[in-house]
């Protein structure tokens, strides 16, 4: 007879083993289709639930995102944000769901199985939410650590969060599945930035990127580069307030315009070198004061946090040049009938943009899954849906065959190709939370007065290497 301690504690452990595996699995959206019942609006959401994890669906239950469907059928589970969802009720969500559906018509097509039939292939989407706890990196090394058979086949992440996916072992790389001209055809920001160690690890689908809004009342040229913005009338704002105490892109883009860093370094013996360059640095925070002292950066410039803050006080009219975001821009230039767009001026021209984004990888190591789940990806690609898609959410394609059908007659559709080409990725910097850190509290010291430009950077450096340079 078996010990009743040892009975209890084995329900106990297959309960335990219940709960862990229903709170990875989450739950489904039903399967995209074609037509909408009569009286039922293309697109209504499903109601979420607060944490985006689990969309309420019906009862019927479905196989794991690795498992095969009754008979032939192929589900291909794919982890989402509530951003990127067939549930949207605006027109993205429209143009997912018919994409959606029409891979799933055509998806059996040319690969029967061995008794001769031809597997059915459905897309079934899961809402995570997009960082943090519970987000969609969390629950990849979770669920890769716990239930790694439950993983999903595709999905969608912010592409700065991909090298710790692949590091963590969690994708495939897609050199030998895509189409050469696909990957070709990307601008050379997406297939950089979805690139590690020689391979290729996700299709980034969508991009945003910041560059300059000026009034048109105000001047007729907008400055290029930090002598003419010293020299033209202000205010010129900017979010120089960091975010949780870090850094922003507006100051990465002006240094690395200074000092083009690479992680690969110049080919020596030890190529990587500091991020951070005494000289390189100063540079920028004696712009930073030399706009500040001139009035053309206002005084309260620490006060603007993000790009919404300096988009706002733009259209309250409160300055005459702003550093703004693409889909910020997009969302709202309406709202701004005296305004244009112009890059980023930096210390001798234009500064490259930082790439921003979403991004789709591929877990699944199946081959048939592979093979499916790469279809979609390549369809989903296709110039006139990539550009239709991003056209309805206010963000920008990452293809160059996708632009083209934007209004051409639109000034801004040439702008922002040109942004697109020079845009480069964020720069993978070793110890960076401690290194953006360093310098929001450099720009702080330099703005309020409290040190020179040449201490800032001594004290910036300081606390990047953890020790003083001789």
């Amino acid at each position: 007879m078996r010990d009743p301690k040892w009975l209890w504690l084995t329900t106990a452990v297959a309960l335990l083993l219940g709960l862990i595996v229903a709170l990875l699995v989450g739950c489904d959206f039903p399967p995209a289709q074609p037509t909408v019942s009569p009286g039922t609006p293309m697109g209504t959401p499903l109601p979420i639930s607060p944490d985006l994890t689990t969309v309420p669906t019906d009862t019927t239950p479905v196989a794991g995102p690795t498992s095969e469907a009754v008979g032939t059928a192929i589900t291909l589970t794919m982890w989402t944000t509530e951003a990127f969802s067939p549930t949207q009720t605006i027109t993205s969500g429209r143009i997912l769901a018919q994409a959606a559906a029409a891979f799933e018509d055509a998806a059996a097509v040319g690969r029967p199985d061995p008794t001769g039939a031809e597997p059915h292939v459905r897309l079934r989407f899961v809402l995570k939410k997009p960082y943090g706890k519970g987000g969609v990196l969390d629950y990849l090394l979770t669920t890769k650590a716990v239930v790694p058979d439950l993983l999903p086949d595709l999905v969608v992440m912010d592409v700065d969060e991909l090298a710790s996916a692949v590091q963590a072992g969690l994708l495939q790389p897609l050199d030998d599945l895509l189409p050469a001209d696909l990957v070709g055809d990307l601008y050379p920001f997406a297939r950089d930035a979805s690139t590690l160690d020689g391979r290729l690890y996700g299709l980034q689908f969508q991009a945003d990127l910041d560059h300059l809004v000026y009034d048109t009342g105000k001047m007729t040229i907008p400055p290029s580069s930090w002598p003419g913005v010293l020299a033209k009338p202000g205010p010129y704002i900017f979010p120089a307030g960091g975010q949780a105490g870090s850094v922003n892109d507006a100051f990465l883009m002006q240094y690395l315009a200074v000092h083009p860093w690479s992680p690969e370094g110049d080919g020596a013996e030890d190529p990587v070198e500091p991020f951070l360059e005494a000289e390189s640095l100063t540079a920028v925070l004696q712009y930073y004061q030399d706009g500040t002292s001139r009035g053309i950066f206002p005084a309260g410039i620490l006060n603007y946090h993000t790009t919404d803050d300096s988009w706002r006080d733009f259209l309250a009219g409160q300055a005459a040049m702003a550093h703004v975001s693409a889909h910020q821009y997009l969302t709202e230039r309406e709202r701004s009938h005296s305004s244009s767009a112009a890059p980023i001026p930096a210390i001798n021209g234009a500064a490259q943009a930082i790439n921003r984004g979403q991004v789709m990888a591929l877990v699944a190591s199946d081959p048939i899954r592979q093979s499916a789940a790469v279809e979609f990806m390549v369809r989903w690609m296709a110039p006139e849906t990539n550009a239709g898609w991003n056209r309805a959410t206010d963000n920008l394609p990452t293809r160059q065959a996708a632009l083209p059908h934007w209004d051409a007659g639109d000034s801004y559709t040439p702008f922002i190709h040109q942004q697109l080409q020079a845009t480069r990725p964020r720069p993978s910097i070793p110890n960076y939370a401690r290194t953006a850190a360093a310098l929001q509290q450099a720009v702080e010291a330099v703005l309020t007065g409290a040190a020179t430009p040449e201490e800032a950077a001594a004290q910036a450096i300081e606390a990047e290497l953890g020790f003083r340079p001789q």
